[in-house]
């Protein structure tokens, strides 16, 4: 039984010629597929072989979840593998997790990215088919993507999250809470309820970080986090975390997120995107880390915002980018919600979703009337309050409400483009 990985940095082949192989986990069979390591086997293993992936933003408590359920779920009967559904040289984009496994002590590369975690372009997929008893445990997303559901399907075993979206997966052990503030709380209720498991301070750290950033350190003006999260983080006191004041603490982990003044436009709309399959479309949404104002600004103009979406489009085979930009103090803390189509039939989803968007409250359908952040986020009330921009032009794009997250905006475009494709295929 082997699991496989491919195609490392040169900063990886580096780590190798310092004599530190041993940190990547050699109970894992390795095969390299870079020159200077093409079909090099490290170890082998019997053990079947777990894999634990986090979203395809990468978001930090995505990546923290991964890695410390993997830590969890390693034995002696399995080996557990943390996946990332990014490549490894974009983990340096995201400032908060390069902060965050830097403070937990964890080992990391020069480029802060962690050893024991396996990044999706260093996987030979080819020999991981060949694991017959392979499966897979989701964590902080309750449906395979298109490029995991290849080679998981039907073998999804375990599903920790707090999204909309519901079990996908009857036979998988779920548990699903929207109202959760951070997937971690989930993950530390795990190594509570497993006896034996090694909850070190390390670990601890990473997870405290996560949930305190995604519970907004349960501000109360955020309305974000539960109290189940808060008695998740309690837990984690017994390891000794958080080891410094949580709001100083919550605060550094923060500027170090909102720190993007060194990337660039195309790097904003990497740092935080998921992608959903609409009509058949691949469409990127991306969380921006910045205004509309900022982000124009650093691109030029509007204009050059969406060529630079669509550049990135074409390169990434999605037929839509829709991007989500930051609270923006010049147009009273609403947000702007950018569309940005490739061709006529991007196109038309793009608008059928905006059009919806716009006839909000009286169109959202029960499901989303009773779930909690459309309620927390007043949608329910007030709809998502869509007004389009004209100034910006030739970029699509509106304001919207100042509390709208993408966890709101993503269930209601896939609710918007089935209800337009199911409305345009009845008779006349």
């Amino acid at each position: 039984m082997r699991a496989y990985l491919c195609r490392k940095s040169e900063r990886l082949r580096t780590f190798f010629g310092r004599g530190k192989a041993a940190l990547l986990s050699t109970s894992i069979a390795i095969v390299l597929r870079s020159s200077a390591f093409s079909s090099v086997s490290m170890a082998s293993d019997s053990r079947p072989a777990v894999f634990v992936v986090g979203n395809e933003a990468a978001d930090v408590d995505s990546l923290v979840a991964a890695y410390t359920m993997a830590q969890l779920l390693e034995s002696s009967e399995v080996q557990a593998i943390a996946l990332a559904q990014i490549p490894r040289e974009e983990f340096r984009l995201r400032g908060d997790a390069v902060a965050l496994f830097r403070e937990a002590g964890s080992r990391t590369l020069e480029d802060g990215s962690p050893v024991s975690m396996r990044f999706w372009n260093e996987v030979d997929w080819g020999e991981v088919k060949k694991l017959e008893s392979r499966s897979l445990v989701l964590v902080d997303h309750n449906k395979m993507t298109d490029q995991v559901a290849a080679l998981f399907e039907g073998r999804v075993t375990q599903v920790l999250d707090h999204h909309a979206g519901g079990v996908s997966y009857p036979k998988a052990q779920s548990i699903i809470d929207e109202s959760l503030g951070s997937c971690c709380s989930l993950v530390v209720e795990q190594f509570m309820q497993t006896k034996g498991s090694n909850l070190t301070k390390e670990l601890g750290t990473l997870m405290a970080g996560a949930i305190l950033l995604d519970c907004r350190n349960f501000d109360p003006a955020a309305k974000k986090g539960t109290s189940r999260d808060q008695a998740a983080l309690r837990h984690l006191e017994s390891v000794d975390v958080p080891s410094k004041d949580p709001t100083r603490w919550y605060k550094e982990l923060m500027d170090a997120r909102k720190d993007v003044s060194h990337l660039t436009v195309r790097d904003l709309m990497l740092l935080d995107t998921k992608v959903v399959t609409l009509r058949g479309m691949n469409v990127a949404v991306a969380s921006i880390f910045g205004t509309i104002t900022e982000v124009c600004a650093r691109a030029g103009t509007s204009a050059h915002v969406a060529e630079i979406a669509k550049t990135l489009a074409a390169e990434r085979g999605y037929s839509a980018i829709i991007l989500l930009f930051s609270k923006d103090k010049l147009m009273g803390k609403r947000r702007a919600l950018a569309f940005v189509p490739l061709d006529s039939p991007s196109s038309e989803l793009c608008e059928d979703i905006a059009k919806q968007m716009s006839e909000t409250p009286g169109n959202l359908p029960q499901d989303l009337r009773e779930n909690p952040l459309y309620q927390t986020q007043g949608l329910v009330e007030t709809g998502f309050e869509l007004q389009p921009i004209k100034e910006l032009e030739p970029l699509n794009v509106y304001s919207l409400k100042g509390d709208v997250s993408r966890k709101t905006v993503l269930p209601f475009a896939t609710m918007a483009a089935l209800a337009a494709a199911e409305r345009s295929a009845q008779p006349f």
